[in-house]
């Protein structure tokens, strides 16, 4: 320890030497003023600007480098704030990664759950992404987001899950929940393929049916509950709050259906039940992270799958190296969210509103 010890301050005294003999004082190496403040993109400027077509190209790209080990991802980190008399309750949720060889990374801070605001006259939840020079590590610019580039990035993966992981031939396309994140969904399966919608939620579904069939052009029919969607679908896009399991494995189509969750996103949250995870080809947007925060958790605790039943991770089957849909079969693509598509949204972002 003690020759450890010096040998680390023998190292850094060299270190100090090279830097005087080259006419800077050490003190001063890691000076930062030369840097310009990040530019600031206020929630108006980001959501004029960007859609969900923006993201399709670029979150399919970084799924590709995903599965190729291309992406540094950290594993996600989360703040719960307690209820008390002067905070909460409330969470917030940390993500960010960088893409290989291209020239930004970014790091995201979402926060939800923050229910007192309403009383304010204030949304529950908001948000920022900070996209960083991959070059230099100065911030380029903050985005006031508010989960709108977060809820982008999550359609865009829909999209990539539905083109990769669904046949031409299904074409009723179902969505549980229909909030916020289902209209990014329905915008991005409308950019994958035409497609017929039938739509179910305890609130809100008639009027989304509505909005989407007027923007899109699609279709849609209203149920009365999600038993009769299930039976109705090809394709179920779920995304609800997660706190209870939205459908039944004898409620699926028995032609085979492609369900693309992506409510669940921390331990507490749970869309699909065990038993339909088990009987499923299972493919997650990043196992590591499914397994401790999305759908495969509930299978894992439950005892009816382990980490080897996982089908694939959706960038080898974007990549080819494992199969999409073959016959009548179950498929679950578990969506949690990775810091790649935080990544490549930025990306996006930046090259589009750094422009204007």
């Amino acid at each position: 320890m003690i020759f450890a010890s010096l040998a680390r301050q023998a190292i850094r005294k060299a270190g100090a030497s090279r830097l005087k003999s080259a006419g800077f004082q050490a003190s001063r190496a890691f000076a930062t003023g030369g840097f310009p403040p990040p530019r600031l993109f206020d929630y108006e400027t980001v959501t004029s600007n960007l859609t969900v077509g923006d993201a399709i190209e670029s979150v399919e790209e970084a799924f590709k480098a995903l599965a190729k080990g291309k992406v540094d991802v950290p594993m996600p980190m989360h703040i719960g704030v307690e209820e008390s008399s002067v905070a909460g309750p409330g969470d917030c949720h940390i993500k960010g990664g960088y893409v290989s060889a291209t020239t930004t990374f970014t790091v995201k801070l979402a926060c939800v759950s923050f229910y007192k605001n309403v009383e304010k006259g204030l949304p529950p939840g908001s948000g920022i992404f900070i996209v960083v020079n991959a070059i230099t590590g100065a911030p380029l610019g903050v985005f006031q987001e508010n989960r709108f580039m977060t809820d982008l990035r999550t359609g865009a993966a829909g999209a990539v899950a539905m083109k990769y992981c669904s046949n031409p031939d299904q074409e009723v396309v179902g969505f549980i929940g229909c909030g916020a994140i289902a209209k990014n969904m329905a915008r991005a399966a409308a950019e994958v393929r035409p497609y017929k919608g039938v739509a179910f939620a305890f609130e809100g579904a008639e009027e989304f049916a509505k909005e989407m069939t007027e923007e899109l052009g699609v279709p849609f029919e209203v149920v009365s509950s999600a038993k009769e969607l299930c039976g109705k679908s090809d394709i179920i896009y779920t995304q609800t709050p997660g706190g209870a399991t939205v459908l039944e494995k004898d409620w699926l189509n028995p032609k085979g259906v492609t369900i693309i969750a992506s409510g669940s996103d921390q331990p507490t949250k749970n869309e699909i039940p065990a038993d339909v995870l088990a009987a499923s080809k299972y493919i997650s947007d990043l196992t590591k992270q499914t397994s401790k925060v999305g759908e495969l958790r509930s299978a894992l605790l439950a005892g009816v799958m382990t980490e080897d039943d996982v089908h694939a991770e959706l960038g080898e089957v974007v990549n080819g190296d494992k199969s999409g849909r073959e016959g009548n079969e179950i498929i679950v693509v578990d969506l949690t969210g990775t810091g790649a598509q935080d990544a490549a949204i930025g990306q996006v972002a930046w090259d589009k509103l750094s422009q204007l």
